[in-house]
């Protein structure tokens, strides 16, 4: 990987990544939510307790983002060597509207992680224990996410918004080396989208990644039917296609367990809800497809419309904050 210095007029826009996305929109969708899908499945293997995970996620976030304040910057190595961090802020009602849950819901998680070594508080300040950040320490999710990054600057390339296209491994690098900013970027994004899926629409992480993955599988039987023409379909067409897909195959409730880590009553139970809700439908063999009220469609895709540009936003800070021109 080749370094040279940084050019304000190379600069992505967030913009210009917006317009691609929308114009190659199951293109990315299909990686997209293959990332979600590893990332939502660890996450829940963590804790058995999205919830909990989600705190886990939020205090890392801010830690980083207190990090950039002064400009402080680790890279991997560095940020998992160090015995504990000390948060600079700390705030039981911040956490609980930041992640769309109660401030008993907080407190409760919050004690739990005290209770298994993971935070210390004291009168002075919050340490997050080394165990803590270890649970997650996303060796995995950065190659994923380096993988998607990589797919979608060919098609960045290939709309003219950047010069070259960049390795999955040149990705990697640039993420480990300034991990404590460019990972901040990612999951600020990813905690927003989440609990704005969980706000607006599901009321609790568990059922949200229950119908991500009945999307998931979804999206996977909608590509195989059009075959390589997805890529060609613009974001409306091509969501109101996948949502309304009249031949689907859909997922058991022993299947979504699997792929979701989460146990079959529960899953059951989620899917009773999604289907009184009106998210999804139910076949006469038992199998799950999303199958939204036409309400619920018009409201999924406003913010559908808001993630996108979400989406585009934290690429841009990433692509930008790698600051190099690949030659």
């Amino acid at each position: 990987m080749s370094i040279t210095e940084f050019k304000f007029s190379t600069e992505v826009e967030a913009a210009d990544i917006s317009n691609a996305i929308n114009k190659n929109y199951g293109y990315v969708m299909t990686e997209f939510l293959e990332l979600q899908r590893g990332w939502l499945f660890r996450a829940y293997s963590v804790f058995k307790d999205l919830d909990k995970y989600l705190i886990l996620m939020n205090l890392i976030d801010k830690t980083f983002k207190s990090y950039s304040e002064y400009l402080i910057k680790y890279n991997f190595d560095e940020f998992y060597s160090v015995k504990e961090y000390e948060l600079k802020k700390f705030n039981i009602v911040h956490v609980a509207k930041e992640l769309s849950m109660s401030k008993e819901t907080a407190r409760r998680k919050i004690i739990e992680m005290e209770k298994n070594g993971l935070i210390i508080k004291n009168k002075k300040a919050v340490l997050m224990q080394r165990r803590g950040y270890n649970l997650q320490k996303p060796t995995e999710s950065i190659i994923h996410i380096s993988k998607f990054m990589s797919i979608l600057s060919k098609l960045l390339k290939k709309n003219k918004v950047v010069n070259n296209e960049i390795t999955t491994k040149d990705f990697e690098t640039l993420i480990k080396k300034n991990f404590t900013q460019c990972w901040s970027y990612f999951l600020s994004f990813q905690i927003e989208y989440l609990t704005g899926f969980k706000k607006e629409f599901f009321g609790d992480y568990e059922t949200l990644s229950i119908w991500a993955m009945i999307v998931y599988n979804q999206n996977l039987f909608f590509n195989k039917k059009i075959n390589k023409n997805s890529d060609s379909i613009v974001s409306e067409k091509y969501f109101k296609m996948l949502t309304f897909l009249e031949e689907s195959l859909g997922l058991n409730a022993m299947t979504i367990s699997d792929l979701t880590g989460i146990p079959r009553p529960t899953v059951l139970r989620k899917l009773n809800k999604l289907i009184k809700t009106k998210w999804i439908s139910k076949d006469k063999k038992g199998l799950y497809r999303m199958m939204p009220s036409e309400k619920n469609y018009k409201d999924l895709n406003v913010l559908r419309l808001k993630n996108v540009n979400k989406l585009s936003y934290m690429v841009s800070k990433i692509y930008n904050t790698a600051r190099f021109i690949k030659t």
